[in-house]
């Protein structure tokens, strides 16, 4: 079998309109969205379009203004959302931080949907959380508390929470914001690994037209009130990448 017949559908999207009380003015068209396993998509467009706004919508935190949403098959809303924090995790940099609190205990927020009545942590959960340091290369200083730590050092630490809860849908508000031109490369290089090792399915905002082209599966733009995914090899091609070169 080939990788594209393997891959699931794990978020979908239909007729969707999103956005705060009846409606987004930046958004006027309903659009669908099929979220695989196995991918990356970014997600583009100019400050205040809608993005954040959409992946709220995606984390079944916003409800859809019109349309619907559906995870495996099933609408958000009938999700429980402890179930549903162990299939998402939203990111988002700017999130504020316990002062006190250490890296290895924030990253150890992640196991939270898993836990019993008690909060205890096995075994597993414990080696899951070292796993997810190692990779996001926070453990040398899994003891200093998180909020001492440079912005890019704490973006990292966020990422790594969120490969703790093992979900299958992470959903990114411009991760990259604060890391260097290498670690920004090595991130995105690791969001493709893990969506292909662990089959899930990556939504990541970004406004680096260069690491959604080079590493991103498909691009998807919210412009001019309308919502436009092609794949990251034909966006350009299409389009979809005209608003950035525009300037009055």
């Amino acid at each position: 079998m080939s990788e594209e017949y393997l891959q699931t559908a794990l978020l979908e999207c239909k007729n969707l309109l999103v956005g705060y009380n009846s409606a987004l003015e930046t958004m006027k068209i309903p659009f669908d969205f099929s979220l695989v396993s196995g991918t990356v998509v970014a997600l583009m467009g100019e400050n205040g379009c809608g993005k954040s706004s959409l992946l709220k919508t995606f984390a079944g935190l916003l409800k859809p203004v019109a349309g619907s949403v559906s995870l495996e098959g099933k609408s958000l809303t009938e999700w429980a959302p402890r179930e549903r924090a162990q299939e998402i995790s939203l990111v988002r940099m700017s999130s504020a931080v316990p002062p006190r609190m250490s890296v290895s205990e924030f990253v150890r927020l992640g196991r939270s949907p898993y836990s019993g009545i008690f909060d205890s942590r096995t075994d597993v959960d414990n080696r899951i959380v070292d796993e997810s340091m190692a990779l996001l290369d926070v453990a040398n200083f899994a003891n200093r508390p998180i909020a001492e730590l440079s912005d890019g050092e704490r973006s990292r630490v966020f990422l790594a929470e969120a490969v703790a809860q093992q979900v299958k849908i992470l959903l990114l508000d411009e991760p990259n914001a604060f890391l260097d031109i290498p670690r920004s490369h090595a991130l995105f290089r690791l969001l493709k690994k893990i969506a292909v090792e662990r089959k899930m399915g990556v939504v990541v905002s970004t406004h680096s037209v260069e690491y959604a082209e080079r590493y991103c599966d498909k691009i998807m733009v919210v412009n001019g009130g309308t919502v436009k995914v092609a794949a990251a090899t034909d966006a350009r091609k299409a389009g979809l990448l005209d608003w950035t070169e525009t300037f009055e």
